[in-house]
């Protein structure tokens, strides 16, 4: 048998901009991966040359399955992830975030279920993932973190799009943690019908993904997503609301919430989330732009909802 057909290969596609020691974390952790046939990208956006210089002297030397791409200018977080994706050859995609990290097996383990998937129903391979700080040191687990099933299981893709949607929690995880088939996302990565997003870029493309087919979920830790200061999450709530309420409006014509009572709830659980960055907005004497942005939302939230109370 052919070693591609064996072994497919898998992109790690890595976007960093000004965190060398991170990034080298990152892509130690990637280097370290057990399955054998993989490559590496990397788009640096990086407004000095610490990166470029660590790639270049320590690694491109030592290993021919990786390719540095300095991006002069740099383009941004939403194109230089497009570049990325673009670039790589793999028949299978997975990013890795500059400040997060890799277990040895992550890779190996989730190709494992696309190998054994002959006829192509599986769309993406997530596992639970641990929260780490900035330090590296594990992190409790919380609401945050929750595992979605105690075992490695397969499932419908609208059915857990539906539990994601339903709840307004991301149970995939961020970029780095799920593994996908990359001829099924046929729209840029980070939209979702038509729309850029600019906070939740992973579940745009996790919905679209699972309404093409079958989800597996690893129940062990297989990644650790970082939590510390220079994240933008931070400064991007009425985004993450914006972006919340076109996914769920949206999502009804991919496939979800196609029952009353699962739009109904995920509509009121907007809702809130809308109210309460409203309240943040006017406790913290908030911009009056992002405090007409978030009432915006709660207009066509309310619409929603009052046309299925019909």
């Amino acid at each position: 048998m052919d070693y591609n057909e064996t072994y497919p290969l898998v992109s790690i596609l890595i976007p960093t901009y000004n965190r060398p020691e991170y990034f080298r974390l990152a892509l130690n952790s990637a280097l370290a991966q057990t399955y054998p046939n993989i490559e590496i990208i990397i788009g640096d956006d990086s407004t000095d040359n610490k990166t470029q210089k660590l790639i270049e002297e320590t690694y491109l030397p030592l290993y021919e399955n990786l390719t540095y791409i300095r991006n002069q200018p740099a383009l941004g977080q939403f194109e230089n992830s497009l570049m990325l994706f673009d670039q790589a050859k793999g028949e299978y995609i997975n990013f890795l975030m500059d400040d997060d990290l890799f277990y040895p097996e992550k890779i190996q383990k989730m190709m494992n279920f696309f190998i054994a998937d002959k006829n192509e129903e599986l769309t993406l391979v997530t596992s639970f993932r641990k929260f780490i700080d900035k330090e590296g040191i594990d992190l409790a687990g919380g609401p945050l973190n929750m595992k979605i099933y105690e075992t490695d299981k397969i499932v419908s893709g609208i059915d857990l799009g539906n539990h994601i949607l339903t709840s307004c929690h991301n149970y995939i995880g961020e970029p780095t943690t799920a593994l996908f088939r990359k001829k099924t996302l046929t729209i840029p990565f980070g939209t979702l019908d038509g729309r850029i997003y600019n906070c939740s870029v992973d579940l745009a493309t996790w919905i679209y993904l699972l309404s093409k087919g079958n989800a597996a979920y690893i129940a062990e830790p297989l990644s650790c997503f970082r939590l510390h200061a220079g994240q933008q999450y931070h400064t991007k709530l009425v985004e993450g609301v914006e972006d919340l309420t076109h996914l769920v409006t949206t999502s009804k014509k991919y496939g979800f919430l196609q029952y009353k009572q699962d739009r109904q709830q995920s509509l009121q659980k907007v809702f809130n989330w809308i109210i309460n960055a409203l309240m943040h907005q006017y406790h913290q004497a908030g911009e009056k732009g992002k405090v007409e942005r978030l009432e915006q939302c709660l207009q066509v939230v309310q619409k929603e909802l009052d046309l299925i109370s019909f």
